[in-house]
C-alpha cells in the first residue's frame, strides 16, 4: 500500500471512530434530557390524550373503547371515566366483547355521549371533596419556607389527625378514594399541595426533587396540624409522596410526632426504578445507564445516593402500613420487600397482586380499606 493509500486508510479509520463517539455522545445525552423531563422536570403545560371512546351510554351503563394504558386500567374492580364534558363512576365485573368493555355506572356527573373521547382514571372522584363525595371541606393555608401552601381540610371530632401527600405529576384528589374509610375512622383530613404543583404559585427550582426538599413542606404542614393540638398524626403517601413522607422521617427534627405513615407504591430508591425502566429499553439504552444518570445528576442537581432512602430504612422508628403490588411496572415491588425485610417489626405489609402502580385501591378495595382502618385502631 502506498503512503497516500494508507494515509487515507487512516483517515477514514478515525472517520469513523469519531463518528461512533459522536452518536454515543449524542445516544446518551438524548437518554439523560428523556430521563430529565419523564422524572424530574416541572411542565408548565400537561397535554392530554384521550385514549377511548364511547361507543354506548344510558343511566345504567357505559360501553366504549379502550385503548393505550386504558386496556388494562379498564377491567379494575372500581375506576372512573372523565371526558371534556362529563365524568362518572363504574364498579363492578366488566363485559368484554371484541374490542369493547361495558361498565356499570355508579354515579355520572356532567354530559357524555355516544363518541365523546374519555380516559380511564384511577383516582376515580373528580374536583374536591364536597363535589366527588358531598364531604364537607375547607380550604386552608399552611406557610412553608417559600410562603403559602394551600391544603383541603376535612374536619372531625377527634384529635386525631392524617395529611394525604399526593404523588408525581399528581394532585390532592388522589387521595379522596380513601377519604370515606378515614372520615369512618373519625380523623381530620389535611390533603397539601407542596412546591412544584400546579395549582400553586410558589415554584421553586422547575424540578420534582422526589422528596430531597418537598419533605420540607410536608415539614411545614405539621407544624400547621400540631398548631391544633392534636394526639395523633398519620400520613398517607402515595407514589412520590411516600418519598417525601419517608424523607420527612429520615430529616425532621418534629419526625418524632407521626405516629404512623401509610405508603402506597412509595418511590424509596429512583436509582431502582431508573434501572427497572432501563431494562424494558433496546440494548444500546442498557449500556447508557451509568453516564446518562452522571448527566442527569449533572442536569438536576441531585446526588443518586441521596435518592436511596432504602439504605437508611434501620434509622426508622415509626410503624408503616406498605401498600404494593407485584404488578407495579412503575415502582418494582422489590424495594417495598426490601423495606419490609429491613425493619419487620415496624412494617405492616399488604403486598397484592395484580394491582397498577398507585392503584390498590382500585384493585382490592375492601383489602385495602381493612388494612387502613386496622392499622390506624391499633395506633390510636
Amino acid at each position: 500500500m502506498s503512503n497516500l493509500g494508507f494515509s487515507i486508510f487512516l483517515v477514514l479509520i478515525l472517520s469513523g471512530a469519531i463518528l461512533v463517539v459522536i452518536l454515543i455522545l449524542s445516544g446518551i445525552t438524548y437518554y439523560a434530557l428523556k430521563t430529565r423531563k419523564q422524572g424530574f422536570l416541572v411542565l408548565k403545560t400537561k397535554k392530554v390524550i384521550r385514549h377511548s371512546t364511547i361507543q354506548h351510554i344510558d343511566d345504567n351503563i357505559v360501553t366504549f373503547h379502550p385503548s393505550g394504558p386504558d386496556k388494562y386500567l379498564a377491567n379494575l374492580p372500581t375506576v372512573g371515566l372523565f371526558g371534556n364534558s362529563g365524568n362518572l363512576i363504574m364498579a363492578g365485573p366488566s363485559l368484554k366483547e371484541h374490542d369493547l368493555v361495558t361498565r356499570h355506572i355508579v354515579s355520572k356527573n356532567g354530559m357524555l355521549e355516544i363518541g365523546d373521547k374519555v380516559n380511564v382514571d384511577l383516582f376515580v372522584y373528580q374536583s374536591n371533596p364536597k363535589e366527588g363525595l358531598n364531604i364537607d371541606y375547607s380550604e386552608v393555608e399552611f406557610t412553608s419556607e417559600l410562603g403559602n401552601l394551600c391544603a383541603w381540610y376535612i374536619p372531625a371530632d377527634s384529635t386525631n389527625w392524617i395529611i394525604g401527600i399526593h404523588g408525581h405529576r399528581s394532585s390532592r384528589r388522589e387521595s379522596l378514594r380513601y377519604t370515606r374509610t378515614l372520615k369512618n375512622l373519625n380523623l381530620n383530613q389535611l390533603y397539601i399541595t407542596y412546591r412544584n404543583d400546579k395549582d400553586i404559585n410558589n415554584q421553586a427550582k422547575s424540578y420534582h426533587m422526589f422528596g430531597l426538599t418537598e419533605w420540607k413542606d410536608l415539614e411545614a404542614a405539621v407544624n400547621y396540624v400540631k398548631s391544633n393540638s392534636p394526639l395523633n398524626i398519620f400520613f398517607l403517601g402515595h407514589s412520590m409522596g411516600g418519598a417525601i413522607a419517608f424523607n420527612f422521617l429520615l430529616k425532621s427534627k418534629i419526625s418524632d410526632q407521626i405516629a404512623g405513615v401509610i405508603l402506597e407504591s412509595p418511590v424509596l430508591d429512583l436509582n431502582r426504578i431508573i434501572s427497572h425502566q432501563a431494562g424494558t429499553l433496546p440494548f444500546p439504552a442498557k449500556i447508557f445507564l451509568n453516564p446518562v444518570k452522571f448527566l442527569v445528576s449533572k442536569f438536576v442537581g441531585i446526588n443518586w445516593s441521596d435518592l436511596d432512602y432504602l439504605s437508611k430504612s434501620h434509622e426508622i422508628r415509626t410503624p408503616i402500613l406498605l401498600i404494593h403490588s407485584e404488578n407495579d411496572e412503575t415502582v418494582p415491588v422489590s424495594t417495598g420487600d426490601h423495606l419490609a425485610n429491613n425493619i419487620p417489626g415496624l412494617v405492616d405489609y399488604l403486598r397484592l397482586k395484580g394491582a397498577p402502580h398507585a392503584g390498590a385501591w382500585n384493585y382490592a378495595q375492601d383489602k385495602v380499606e381493612h388494612s387502613v382502618t386496622k392499622f390506624l385502631n391499633k395506633l390510636t
